[in-house]
C-alpha cells in the first residue's frame, strides 16, 4: 500500500466507467496502481480493474512502459496458477487492466491471522498452496519471465484453496532490452535475493525461487531469515548475512527440510534449486522421509516444466562492491541511497546513515480538531483521532522509527484491519513532527504541538480506519512492536474524539517456538 496523497481523477473513478467496464469499488493500492473492483457492462461478469495513477505515470514515463509491459507479459503466461487478464486499455488518459476477479484473500492476510492467534501454518496446507505458486513460477520461467516481486501478498487464494500468483508489475522478461533498471534495485526489501538486491537487472530464475523459500522459512518458523529496523538493514542481510538456521528458530522442522531451505536461500543463484517445483518437491519427500504426519492429505501440483528452468542471466558475484542507487519498497515507492555499499563487509549497526536514509515506513496519522486536542505528554507518542481521522505526534526525545510497529483492530477472522508500518514510505517520525490518516477530502489543521507535517496518507473508506469500531464493533485496537502488544487504545464511533498515549516498548526476546 502506498501513502502517498492521490489525485483527484483516480479517487473519483469509483461509480465511473472505464471502457467497458464500471468501477464499483476500491479493493488495494499499490506504489503505481490501484486496484478496483469492477463489471463488465458487456458480459456481466465481476473483474478486478488495476489502473495505473495518473500522476505518477506523468512524472515518470517508464511506468507506462511498466504497466504495460506487465499486462503482455500476463497474456502470454495462460495458466491455472497465473492471475487471467482479460483487457488492457486507454480511457480519458488513464490507462487500465481488467482481470479475473479472486474471491478470497491473500496468503499475507492469512499468515496475519494466524500470528495473531499464536498459531503457524498447517504445513501440508502450506506445501499445497506454495506447491502450486511454484508450478506457475516455473512456467514463467520457461517463457523467459522472471517475476521479482513474489511474496504473500501477491498469491491469492480463494476459497476452494486454489492460489494464484498476481501482480507482474515488476516483472523482467529477458527478451526485453534488461539493462533499463541497471543500478536500481526493484522488489520487496524482506523476500528478496541477493542479486537482486544489489541491481534489478540481476534477477534471474532463481531470484524467484530464492523469495519462495523465505515465504516458506517464514511460514515454519514463523520470523524472516534476515531482520533489520529498515529496509535497507534488511536488504544488506539479504547480500551479505548467513541465514538463521530454521531449526534454532523451530526445532520440529526436520533436518532435511533445514537442509533444502538453506540451499534454496544460498547466496549464490546456481547453487539454489533448479526449478521451484523441485525447491517444493525436495521440502515434501523430507517431510514424507522424517515427519510424515505433519503432511498428510497434501495435495500436489499438475504442471511440469517442458525443460530445465535456466539462469537466464550469470549473476554477479557477491565479493564485488555493489552500487546502490534507489530502492523500490513495495512496486514503485523510491528513496534514494548512498552508492558504493560493500556487501560483503556489511555489519550491522555500522552504518546508521543507511539506514537514517532508508525507505521503509512510518506510521501515519492524523489531526481532528484544534479545539479538543489536550497537551501530547513528553516521551510518549500521542495520538489524537477521530471517526474521520487520525493524527501521531512524536513526543520522544529522539526520531521515532515506526518500522516494527502495527496497529490490529479486534480480531476480524481474515487481518483485513491491519496497518503496519512497513506499507508507509518513511521509517523516521523527526522529533516533535507528526503523521496524519485521515478519509479522502477531509480538511484539517495541522496541531500547534506538530513542529511539522512529515507526510500523511488519504483513504476511500473510514470503516477501514482501524480506530473506528465499525464494522467489526471492536471496543479497542491494539498496537504491537515487533509482534510484542505494547498498548490498547479505545475504538471511536461516528461523531467521537479521543486521545491515547504510550511509552517506548520495552522488549523481551521472542522465545524460540
Amino acid at each position: 500500500m502506498t501513502t502517498r496523497p492521490v489525485s483527484d481523477d483516480e479517487d473519483k473513478l469509483v461509480g465511473k466507467q472505464l471502457g467497458a467496464y464500471k468501477i464499483s469499488r476500491l479493493l488495494a493500492t499499490g506504489g503505481m496502481a490501484r486496484i478496483y473492483e469492477g463489471v463488465d457492462t458487456n458480459l456481466g461478469r465481476p473483474v478486478a480493474v488495476k489502473v495505473l495513477k495518473l500522476e505518477d505515470a506523468s512524472a515518470d514515463p517508464t511506468l507506462a512502459r511498466r504497466f504495460q509491459r506487465e499486462a503482455k507479459a500476463i497474456a502470454k503466461l495462460e495458466h491455472d496458477h497465473i492471475i487471467s487478464v482479460y483487457h488492457y486499455g486507454e480511457d480519458g488518459g488513464l490507462r487500465y487492466l481488467v482481470m479475473k476477479l479472486i474471491d478470497g484473500k491473500d496468503l499475507s492476510q492469512e499468515i496475519s491471522r494466524l500470528r495473531r492467534s499464536g498459531r503457524k501454518m498447517d504445513v501440508g496446507y502450506a506445501l499445497d498452496i506454495l506447491g502450486q505458486i511454484a508450478s506457475a513460477i516455473d512456467f514463467a520461467h520457461e517463457h523467459d519471465v522472471v517475476h521479482r516481486d513474489i511474496k504473500p501478498s501477491n498469491i491469492l487464494i480463494d476459497r476452494h484453496g486454489h492460489a494464484v500468483l498476481t501482480d507482474f508489475g515488476l516483472v523482467l522478461q529477458h527478451t526485453f532490452d534488461s539493462t533499463q533498471t541497471q543500478g536500481t534495485a526493484f522488489g520487496t526489501p524482506r523476500y528478496i535475493a541477493p542479486e537482486q538486491a544489489l541491481a534489478s537487472q540481476n534477477a534471474v530464475a532463481q531470484s524467484d525461487i530464492y523469495a519462495l523459500a523465505v515465504i516458506l522459512y517464514e511460514i515454519l518458523t514463523g520470523e524472516a531469515p534476515f531482520s533489520g529496523d529498515t529496509a535497507m538493514e534488511i536488504a544488506l542481510g539479504h547480500i551479505g548475512d548467513p541465514p538463521r538456521p530454521p531449526r534454532t528458530l523451530n526445532p520440529k522442522i526436520p533436518v532435511g527440510v533445514e537442509k533444502e531451505l538453506l540451499k534454496a536461500l544460498e547466496k549464490e543463484p546456481a547453487r539454489r534449486h533448479s526449478t521451484a517445483q523441485s525447491f517444493i518437491a525436495s521440502v515434501r519427500t523430507a517431510y514424507e522421509r522424517e515427519a510424515p504426519d505433519a503432511i498428510k492429505g497434501m495435495r500436489t501440483t499438475t504442471h511440469q516444466p517442458s525443460h530445465p528452468t535456466p539462469v537466464f542471466a550469470k549473476a554477479p558475484k557477491l565479493t564485488a562492491e555493489p552500487v546502490l542507487e534507489a530502492w523500490d519498497i513495495e512496486d514503485g515507492s523510491t528513496s534514494r541511497l548512498l552508492p558504493q555499499v560493500e556487501a560483503k563487509k556489511k555489519q550491522r549497526g555500522v552504518a546508521p546513515w543507511l539506514i537514517a536514509l532508508a525507505g521503509g515506513l512510518a506510521l501515519f496519522l492524523i489531526w481532528i480538531a484544534v479545539s479538543w486536542i489536550s497537551n501530547p505528554t513528553p516521551n510518549r507518542i500521542t495520538l489524537w483521532y477521530d471517526d474521520q481521522s487520525m493524527v501521531m505526534y512524536n513526543g520522544y526525545g529522539s526520531d521515532f522509527n515506526t518500522f516494527k510497529w502495527q496497529f490490529i483492530r479486534g480480531v476480524d477472522g481474515e487481518g483485513n484491519d491491519d496497518y503496519s508500518g512497513d506499507r508507509v514510505d518513511d521509517d523516521l517520525i523527526p522529533v516533535g513532527e507528526c503523521y496524519i490518516l485521515r478519509t479522502f477530502g477531509y480538511d484539517l489543521t495541522l496541531p500547534g504541538q506538530c513542529k511539522g507535517l512529515h507526510n500523511y496518507e488519504e483513504l476511500q473508506n473510514p470503516l477501514r480506519f482501524f480506530w473506528r469500531n465499525e464494522p467489526v464493533n471492536a471496543a479497542t485496537f491494539d498496537i504491537y512492536y515487533d509482534r510484542q502488544l505494547i498498548a490498547q487504545c479505545p475504538t471511536v464511533h461516528e461523531g467521537e474524539q479521543q486521545t491515547c498515549t504510550f511509552t517506548e516498548p520495552v522488549l523481551t526476546p521472542t522465545p524460540a517456538v
